[in-house]
């Protein structure tokens, strides 16, 4: 999957960009009976074919804009889901919502998946905002090995050879 359209998110004045997607539970939730019209992916860099815009307000989170690519002539907006509604509650959404920060210190061509030098992590309960938390990526991030797939796999291969070993004896 292509690196993705980031959702926007502002908070205490500041302009943020999302590696989550919120409204998704959401959709998910609705399914076949969504008044959203089928999104025109016009770029694999937006496979759901809309950007949501948020704000958190009084530690609550708003969906403030949607925009969208539909398939039809029909226009993709907040009203499609929300009728006659400017700003809407996200009561739908828990779990947490992050955002990367800093200098990119590798790309992946996937999803959300690059990494920066810190991510910022928002936990949200019924839209409700009960938890923030910082990660400074700088601290584990190896060069050699960005997405740290040898620290996981290497020990699980040892394991796995050291149990297959196990009263065996080996020739040299």
């Amino acid at each position: 999957m292509t690196a993705q359209t980031r959702e926007i998110l502002y908070y205490n004045g500041e302009k943020f960009l999302l590696s989550t997607e919120p409204l998704k539970p959401l959709l998910e939730i609705i399914g076949d009976e969504t008044p959203f019209p089928e999104p025109h992916v016009i770029s694999s860099g937006c496979w759901r074919g809309y950007v949501g815009t948020w704000e958190i307000k009084d530690d609550k989170l708003y969906l403030v804009e949607l925009q969208g690519y539909p398939k039809e002539n029909k226009e993709l907006s907040l009203d499609n889901l929300f009728p006659n509604q400017n700003i809407v509650f996200a009561e739908w959404f828990s779990g947490e919502i992050k955002i990367p920060q800093g200098k990119m210190l590798h790309y992946e061509h996937m999803g959300y998946m690059s990494i920066f030098e810190k991510d910022l992590f928002f936990k949200f309960e019924k839209g409700t905002l009960v938890d923030k938390r910082e990660v400074d990526n700088t601290k584990n991030f190896d060069p050699d090995d960005p997405m740290g797939w040898e620290k996981l796999v290497k020990p699980i291969y040892e394991k796995r050879l050291k149990d297959s070993n196990n009263g065996k004896s080996t020739k040299s």
